[in-house]
């Protein structure tokens, strides 16, 4: 059987060794650990899919047990955390830090269902932050100016790039609006371009333009622009492509 990785049980007055069989039976592997030492070590040590910490008889977290946990091999890590069914307190102290929680006692099968979908759940969000991270780094090194605006032409985000193309490196771009950048012969062509698209007569276009920075100086720019929409009625924004021309 293919296995589904390793469970770090750290155990206090419960014993769940004779769970063994069964979770091994579902492809996992169970490592325990009843000090605190060992825990930390364990946790240095290995990789684990999920720990689960056993707070039956706590009134608080231990938080020198959950500190092992912030080394980067099981930072993500999920954690359950098995509690008594009048511990409130406990409780929510689990929730502030967004553990899971499960009410002992329960059933091998409750539990590992439990396991499977907090796993489930976090390789989710784990490929989801990742893929934000791939996305940030394309957009910050693209080799085009990007730019997002809303409806109005205020700046939502933009990239290193852009800021190269403007010569405005150090320029504060917060409350911004793109058409103060643009030459004022120049505004027409932009905002009707970007009506047309707003009565969804278009989704994108593409135009010359001459921007202003800072300093005064004119920058003639090829934009294409496309449009966002949440929709079929609501515009979520404009993303612009910048290509400088001279």
């Amino acid at each position: 059987m293919k296995t589904s990785g390793k469970l770090l049980f750290y155990m206090g007055d419960i014993d769940f060794q004779h769970l063994d069989t069964f979770f091994q039976n579902n492809g996992f592997e169970i490592v325990y650990s009843g000090e605190k030492d060992k825990f930390g070590e364990l946790c240095l040590g290995d990789k684990y899919e999920m720990v689960i910490y056993n707070a039956y008889d706590e009134s608080l977290i231990d938080t020198s047990i959950l500190k092992s946990l912030s080394d980067k091999k099981n930072l993500y890590t999920p954690v359950l955390i098995i509690i008594a069914k009048d511990n409130g307190e406990l409780m929510k102290e689990a929730l502030k830090h967004q553990f899971d929680i499960i009410v002992f006692p329960f059933s091998p099968v409750e539990i590992l269902t439990r396991i499977q979908s907090s796993i489930n759940r976090k390789f989710t969000e784990r490929t989801i932050h990742n893929n934000l991270l791939e996305y940030r780094l394309l957009f910050d090194n693209f080799p085009l100016g990007i730019l997002q605006t809303d409806e109005r032409g205020n700046f939502i985000r933009f990239n290193k790039k852009l800021l190269q193309i403007l010569g405005m490196q150090d320029m504060d771009f917060s409350g911004i609006n793109l058409f103060q950048l643009c030459h004022p012969d120049d505004y027409l062509i932009k905002r009707q371009s970007l009506d047309r698209m707003l009565r969804r007569e278009v989704d994108n276009a593409s135009y010359e333009v001459r921007l202003i920075n800072n300093d005064g100086r004119t920058i003639v720019c090829k934009m294409n622009v496309t449009s966002e929409w949440k929709d079929e009625n609501t515009l979520d924004s404009f993303i612009f492509s910048v290509e400088k021309m001279n």
